[in-house]
């Protein structure tokens, strides 16, 4: 499995390396990526992609498998075991206007990330996903007086990559502890003063399931547009091609926070209080159980199905960041010679030009509710205000984005070995997403609905359960429309990844 893993990273690390070294690749088709800087490509792990691409308010808790969730930095901290993921996207775009259809594959990167704890409180992670991408190839004709025919194609290539670091922190994890360990504590047991004990501790164990992140993303890539101008009739008139080399290679932060807490008995009648004597030890901290059975303490605490429905609730956010940026134009007159462009002077060259893009600010919430291993809940509402938004020191013209999400996850039975179908987990998901394009008086809308598999992989691991999942999603979805002269894109995409959760650096102790 570790073999797996290094030759996963060796694979998209060569990926990411051939991309950036050759930008011209196209790894999106999408005429609406002339603009701004491209299609935005919003974080997505594999639980993030089945459920509509949300996720803000999800966590994990002690079942498995136990998900990355990119959506939210603070989810982090609900990692008790090391998560691995690992995805590609295969893109099928069919782009139509009003005469004419064409069909065009893609197949990239989708997300390479991992997350484990580093203490009860803190945990981490890292990766490498796309942030935004551009493909397009466009041609307009028009013959205006005393110039002839004229035929202007435009061209766009390449993408920003983002790799991130996440860390995230429960910073009064050590409340309810602190507290029993205290001579107030003391006082109060002294005292016989049971409410005021309860009050105390259970206000410290709400402190103690608030969760706060941060993800320092690093972006880098290039965007490639070429403009061309062709007389085709003309023996006199040069062609010109205007060529444009956009360069990221800058740092960005976004921030989360999360909320976790456990429907109370009075709405939860499945809520029932474990007996003493299958606890292990005296104090139960921070919701999670040990068990012995049958005189034997449990394989782990990760097994153990507790009942209630866990409601939990997320926020993220970034501030307007400046992106420094780096251009190369060239300018050229040119002859076609069948296919062949032979140039005859340069008008204009100049590298290395330094300029700045304002990435807006961005927030977002969204919730989830979880009954132990049954299903899940998730909605989520995100805005970005590209509207302030500055690429090189002048106003794109872009308005506010908006994008909505939910998703519903349904799984039979509980995990572990025997019924493959059963410990499946079955995934439906829709996003509305109002892009940041408003154009010919029309606001550029995306809707999209999918459906995802997630089934189990027989391995052996530290756990010694098969807890690794293989997940397929599928997504149909359209943007844009057929009126006023602009296209519509109709796209199927395919997600295939495998999430691997395991224990390690592990230090074991003999006697």
């Amino acid at each position: 499995m570790r073999k797996l893993i290094l030759t996963a990273a060796i694979f998209f690390s060569v990926f990411a390396t051939s991309r950036a070294q050759n930008p011209t690749i196209l790894t999106n088709v999408s005429p609406y990526s002339r603009y701004g800087i491209g299609d935005i490509q919003f974080n997505q792990g594999m639980f993030n992609a089945g459920m509509g691409g949300g996720g803000i308010g999800y966590r994990n808790d002690s079942l498995i498998p136990q998900y990355i969730n990119l959506q939210n930095p603070a989810s982090y901290t609900g990692h008790q075991i090391v998560a691995y993921e690992v995805s590609l996207l295969s893109n099928t775009v069919q782009l139509q206007n009003s005469t004419t259809t064409g069909t065009f594959n893609r197949t990239t990167l989708g997300n390479f990330s991992m997350a484990f704890p580093v203490t009860k409180w803190w945990g981490a992670g890292f990766g490498l996903t796309p942030y935004s991408n551009v493909g397009y190839n466009l041609s307009l004709s028009d013959n205006p007086a005393n110039i002839g025919p004229v035929t202007y194609k435009y061209e766009g290539s390449g993408g920003v990559d983002q790799v991130f670091i996440t860390n995230a922190f429960r910073p009064f994890a050590g409340a309810p502890r602190k507290f029993l360990l205290s001579d107030s504590y003391d006082k109060l047991k002294l005292a016989n003063d049971t409410s005021a004990m309860q009050r105390k501790l259970k206000m410290r164990n709400a402190l103690a399931n608030i969760s706060v992140g941060v993800t320092s993303s690093y972006l880098f890539g290039t965007l490639n547009y070429v403009r061309r101008d062709e007389f085709p009739d003309s023996l006199y008139n040069f062609n010109t091609k205007i060529s444009k080399r956009t360069q990221f290679r800058d740092f960005y932060l976004n921030y989360g926070v999360q909320y976790t807490f456990r429907l109370p008995k009075s709405l939860n009648p499945l809520y029932h209080s474990l007996p003493d004597s299958v606890i292990t030890g005296k104090k139960i901290f921070s919701n999670y159980f040990s068990y012995t059975l049958h005189g034997k303490s449990d394989t782990a605490k990760l097994f153990i199905r507790k009942p209630g429905i866990r409601v939990s609730v997320g926020f993220v956010f970034s501030l307007p960041t400046d992106i420094n940026v780096s251009s190369d134009i060239l300018a050229q007159t040119y002859k076609l010679y069948g296919t062949i462009e032979q140039f005859r002077d340069t008008v204009f060259n100049n590298t290395n030009i330094p300029s700045r893009i304002v990435i807006p600010a961005m927030y977002g919430a969204g919730f989830a509710l979880k009954k132990d291993f049954r299903w899940v809940f998730q909605a989520d509402y995100m805005t970005q205000l590209w509207s302030q938004s500055t690429i090189m020191g002048q106003d794109p013209g872009l308005k506010d984005s908006r994008r909505v999400t939910a998703g519903f996850q349904f799984q039979p039975k509980q995990a572990g070995r025997g019924n493959f179908l059963g410990t499946g987990q079955y995934r439906v998901g829709v996003r509305y997403y109002q892009t940041y394009l408003d154009l010919m008086d029309t606001r550029l809308t995306e809707m999209s609905a999918n459906l995802s598999l997630a089934f189990q992989v027989p391995h052996n691991t530290h756990i010694g359960e098969p807890v690794s999942r293989l997940q397929v999603t599928f997504e149909y979805g359209m943007r844009g429309t057929t009126s006023n002269n602009l296209v519509q894109e109709n796209f199927y995409r395919v997600t295939l990844g495998l999430t691997i959760n395991d224990r390690w650096f592990n230090h074991y102790k003999y006697d």
